[in-house]
């Protein structure tokens, strides 16, 4: 079958605050990559669509032309509105196509989406390459969809949900993303995320084991590897075919396995492969020799998830790390020679806007390479939405494309804070982060590539718009006063 694979339109308007578009790029969706590549190998032919790169109509147009039997669409909630028109669009077109979604938004709610428009005709639930293929084969021969696992589909005017998929376990048998069938020269990364280009992403593993009060887990709760040697092929592959410099892994929990990370470090090291990798991981899941390891073959930057400069807070969100885990891991990769990214959220449940100021002290002592400062976000599936619906921690939005950590109000509001203070806290973060000079001089002596000069100059115009909206913020305020 000839299948469109769309990501939807959409631009940094979408997704981002006004003071940090300037910074902002676009990863191509490795899920989707993953999808396009196990319906390749089983024969049918893909057209794999970028969102950011083409307008609604630009797309639509491209998907008739292909003469698409199928069109698959990757939903988060945020984007939900500017996937629907495509698909609605599409199906006028061609009222023959068979459509399907899926994602982290098809998945946490997809009764939601499914109700909301007669243009779709099932939902894949969960992970999707397995469900895709079965659902493909089913719709080109014929067979009935309550056969295939892990979809919402609709029968006689219902909605209906078939048997759960199970959960990979040999990810291993995945093909490698199918990269070479998108525009990879149109993608570039956002400044804050690596160090040079070009870029690529991946993924050595599946799942999280943590709990905590804001986090969706599409992939559950164990932890599934790839074998490390199949992991430095795709690195290996993506030097020698792209030139590839950096690699940015998004797995949820990188360090959760130490074997399984020497095993990466030394056939990195076995191949001289030379590349720069980012990884995330919990404060309470390295050591030094394992960072010594990671430095060796290349990790230049580890992300960890802070959260919060107080330990009731990060009780409240059930992270399970301690304040002084957090300082001893920062410090202790800061003294191996890798860098450190961290992240840190405001309107936590029962924070003050006091509390808030005192996470920013934190960021400031942790004196991270980059950091990043968001509103808490209770994304459709979390603890926090489920709560939230229950009439506990605080009020949110219910539009939907207002569930983005980036943007410049917040979707949560807790019942102990109001979305002004919560914006004004995101500001003074930036601003009394950036704004030291011992930490400006420590930036401007680690500059590793011409990348990061352009990422600095873009990060300072949006910290003078940032500078800019807290004097305005300040004038509002006192004339009302």
């Amino acid at each position: 079958m000839r299948i469109a694979l769309v990501v939807p339109p959409w631009g940094p308007d979408d997704i981002r605050a006004k003071d940090t578009r300037g910074i902002s790029g676009c990863w191509p969706t490795p899920g989707l990559q993953y999808i396009a590549a196990v319906l390749r190998d089983c024969g049918h032919e893909i057209l794999f669509l970028e969102g950011f790169f083409y307008s609604n109509e630009e797309m639509r147009q491209k998907t008739v032309d292909f003469k698409a039997e199928a069109l698959g669409v990757y939903v988060i909630s945020l984007l939900w509105d500017k996937a629907k028109p495509f698909i609605e669009d599409v199906k006028e077109s061609i009222p023959s196509i068979f459509t399907f979604i899926g994602g982290h938004g098809a998945t946490a709610m997809p009764e939601t989406l499914m109700k909301s428009t007669s243009a779709l005709d099932a939902i894949v639930i969960g992970e999707g390459e397995i469900t895709s293929a079965e659902l493909i084969d089913a719709v080109k021969t014929g067979r009935d969809l309550k056969e295939v696992k892990g979809l919402l589909i609709k029968d006689e005017g219902n909605l209906y949900r078939t048997p759960p998929r199970e959960m990979i376990e040999d990810l291993d048998e995945l093909p490698f993303p199918a990269v070479d069938l998108c525009e990879m020269d149109r993608y570039y990364p956002s400044f804050e995320q690596v160090s040079t280009v070009p870029a690529m992403q991946m993924l050595a593993s599946r799942g999280c084991t943590g709990s905590c009060l804001y986090c969706y887990k599409m992939y559950g709760d164990k932890i599934r590897l790839r074998d490390p040697e199949l992991v430095v092929d795709e690195m290996e592959y993506y030097i020698n075919n792209y030139g590839t410099r950096e690699i940015k892994f998004w797995d949820e929990h990188f360090t959760h396995d130490h074997e399984h990370v020497y095993g990466i470090c030394k056939e990195i090291l076995r191949r001289g492969l030379k590349i720069r990798w980012w990884v995330s991981a919990r404060a309470d899941s390295v050591d030094r020799p394992l960072l010594t390891a990671m430095k060796n073959a290349g990790c230049w930057c580890i992300n960890y998830g802070v959260e919060s400069g107080l330990q009731k807070h990060l009780d409240t969100l059930m992270k399970h790390e301690t304040l002084d885990q957090i300082r001893s891991a920062v410090k202790l990769t800061h003294s191996i020679g890798i860098k450190t990214h961290t992240t840190y959220i405001f309107g936590i449940p029962g924070e003050t806007f006091e509390d808030g100021l005192k996470t920013i002290e934190f960021a400031k002592e942790l004196s991270s390479f980059t950091v990043e400062f968001f509103p808490i976000t209770p994304f459709p599936g979390t603890p926090l939405y489920k709560g939230v619906h229950k009439g506990l921690f605080g009020t949110m939005s219910e539009n939907l494309a207002d569930q983005g950590m980036l943007l410049d109000r917040p979707c949560f509001v807790p019942f102990t804070m109001s979305a002004g203070e919560i914006m004004e806290l995101r500001r003074l973060a930036y601003i009394k982060y950036f704004f030291r000079p011992k930490f400006l001089f420590y930036r401007l002596t680690n500059i590793m590539s011409l990348f990061q000069v352009r990422a600095m100059f873009h990060g300072a115009m949006s910290l003078m718009s940032m500078v800019g909206e807290q004097i305005s913020a300040l004038w509002k305020k006192s004339v009302h006063q």
